[in-house]
């Protein structure tokens, strides 16, 4: 993927509400474009759809013979106990039907709790996980991803630093603690941070060193890129130069791709 591939998503659907950053699309697509460079194929999952906005860039990622897999409780809102977005499975269907393209869609109307290796597979190139935001949530949902991707797989993790969900750092940290083989940090985005299997982290970590290259790939968008250390790790870093808060107008001619 492109980067002129990232701004056409992004016109596309400017009207369909979701929480994925412009950057974090565009980090989304730097790491498809490493993994076909790299010949990696695969399925793409998610969990936590909301209304479908993410889901519809992996459709953009997925290449022939690909499809997207995805996991929401939708319409069963009592078991969304935390209240962390409300997906709404009419909403995602028409949004897929018109941008979603011809790609296959799995579609699961459950607790990611309850998703079997049937469910996702054990071929995901590609996880996203945006699903319940407790702690107890986010370590099923790593440990769901762990299960489902190949030896060079990547997942990103939704909100990680966001300190309106505490809960997610919480199960991050416990299970990066607890599984401390299972996954690196390899990119940490806007909202999103990026994680490879231990043993394919340093492929990504070589491919995302030209930096060059990258930060062409995000321009003009008001981040840096650099390297930080974080969970023992060098890990590319987009870095923002411009804050909403301070600047909002500033910020926001510099939002669009």
């Amino acid at each position: 993927m492109n980067r002129s591939d990232v701004a056409d998503y992004l016109r596309a659907t400017r009207q369909v509400e979701g929480w994925f950053f412009p950057i974090d699309a565009l980090l989304f697509g730097i790491i498809d474009e490493i993994q076909k460079r790299e010949g990696i194929s695969g399925e793409l999952f998610e969990i936590g759809v909301h209304h479908g906005k993410t889901a519809l860039f992996l459709a953009r990622m997925a290449a022939a013979g690909e499809s997207v897999g995805v996991c929401d409780v939708f319409d069963e809102q009592s078991l969304n106990v935390d209240r962390s977005g409300e997906g709404n499975r009419a909403v995602f269907d028409r949004h897929w039907r018109t941008l979603g393209g011809p790609v296959p869609l799995r579609a699961f109307s459950k607790l990611s709790s309850a998703l079997t290796i049937a469910d996702t597979s054990s071929r995901c190139r590609f996880v996203h996980i945006d699903g319940g935001h407790r702690p107890e949530d986010v370590m099923n949902d790593l440990a769901v991803a762990d299960r489902a991707l190949l030896p060079h797989g990547v997942v990103a993790v939704d909100d990680v630093f966001n300190p309106s969900w505490p809960g997610v750092s919480e199960g991050f940290y416990r299970y990066m603690a607890e599984e401390p083989d299972a996954f690196a940090p390899i990119a940490i985005g806007g909202n999103k941070v990026l994680l490879a299997r231990r043993s394919s982290a340093a492929m990504y970590d070589a491919r995302l060193a030209d930096v060059t290259e990258w930060r062409a790939f995000i321009a003009p968008q008001p981040f840096a890129l650099d390297f930080k250390g974080w969970l023992g790790r060098q890990v590319l870093t987009v870095i923002r130069q411009t804050w909403v808060d301070l600047d909002p107008a500033g910020a926001a001619r510099l939002h669009d791709v």
